[in-house]
């Protein structure tokens, strides 16, 4: 393909992706800090305690305080300020999913989110990051987003073969023209690192949810698990066999009589690498023996790439201080939509000024 045609295809892909480079861009910026900025708000924000009560307390004391129903996921927040989600089926309304908002301190629910999860900061910010409110069609759209993010990079790569010139030019004095074709190379170039990150990882979810993996149908059997049975012994069986287990999520059955309950998190002596469920263990109902096991400290290099996805994608790796970078780097996608609009509205203006200009004529 020629230069010219790369130069092309970049800015009409470009053209198309902006707005949305710099919903994500700045959406994903602050979502690094997300949880941290509900924390600030206040918002479901409760009071740290000594310790967690245990499980199959907390289990109990919520089916005491909401309608009668089946439990289908609970998620330990990883703030100690913030409660956890528990994800609900009314038995009347199977169909219709609540979040419920408990603390985990003393078991008292304290709320629960909307439909739409528009009155939680972090759950606004995240499901516009990742879904634009659309549902479905809005994550494959993000999806097919990050795969023109991922061109983009590439092509500027390919555009700008001799990128040493202009690493760090950014020529202040001259037209607004040069000026934000300099920003433009400048943030591409030295952050083309951050892009290829970003959209690879972004694109692979994506790609994942929407065409590789099937899900089972959402039908709700309710009753699967009983609350006789104990989950913390299940916590604790998972720490055996996989030494050093941090729990990070609970799913309970609730599709078919055959579906397991699983066991998520990771381990306290992980790398910053592993994803914060990335190891599991799901159990039998019935019997409560192993139904399948991932410890990723023992997984092939493949999946552990893989699982590294999500502490790559948010920046989570290396701390406060990967997330700082990733602070910045998050807003790189929308100094790129800016600049790139306003370079193509520049350049189209003073086109537009050559074509229509009168040549002067002598008069006799």
């Amino acid at each position: 393909m020629k230069a010219k045609t790369w130069y092309q295809v970049h800015m009409v892909l470009g053209i198309f992706g902006a707005s949305f480079l710099l919903v994500l861009g700045v959406t994903g910026s602050l979502l690094v800090y997300g949880k941290e900025l509900q924390s600030l708000t206040g918002a479901y924000s409760i009071k740290v305690e000594k310790e967690r009560l245990p499980f199959d307390t907390l289990y109990k004391q919520l089916l005491d305080q909401i309608p009668e129903g089946t439990v289908a996921g609970w998620l330990l927040s990883d703030l100690h300020d913030q409660a956890d989600q528990v994800w609900f089926h009314n038995l009347e309304t199977p169909s219709r999913e609540t979040v419920y908002l408990i603390n985990p301190y003393n078991g008292n629910l304290i709320g629960k989110l909307k439909e739409n999860r528009s009155d939680s900061l972090y759950g606004f910010l995240l499901v516009l990051h990742y879904s634009l409110f659309l549902g479905g069609v809005g994550y494959f759209l993000t999806g097919c987003i990050a795969f023109i993010y991922l061109f983009l990079a590439i092509s500027g790569i390919k555009l700008y073969k001799r990128f040493w010139v202009s690493l760090f030019r950014l020529r202040w004095k001259e037209s607004a023209q040069i000026l934000f074709s300099d920003l433009h190379k400048f943030v591409g170039i030295n952050a083309v690192w951050f892009h290829l990150i970003l959209a690879i990882t972004g694109g692979w979810w994506s790609l994942r949810d929407t065409v590789i993996l099937t899900f089972p149908e959402e039908k709700v059997v309710h009753h699967l698990w009983v609350s006789e049975d104990s989950i913390n012994e299940l916590i604790e069986q998972t720490k055996k066999e996989i030494p050093g287990f941090r729990l990070g999520y609970v799913s309970f059955p609730h599709h078919s009589k055959e579906e397991p309950i699983g066991i998520y998190g990771n381990r306290f002596d992980s790398s910053g690498f592993e994803s914060r469920y990335g190891s599991y263990i799901r159990y039998d109902v019935k019997s409560k023996k192993i139904f399948d096991k991932v410890d990723m400290g023992k997984e092939n290099i493949l999946n552990r790439v893989l699982d590294s996805f999500r502490p790559l994608h948010f920046g989570t790796f290396a701390n406060h201080f990967s997330k700082v970078i990733w602070v910045i780097g998050g807003l790189t996608p929308a100094i790129l939509s800016i600049s790139g609009l306003s370079l193509y509205y520049i350049k189209r203006k003073n086109k537009r000024r050559r074509t229509q200009k009168i040549p002067l004529s002598s008069s006799v």
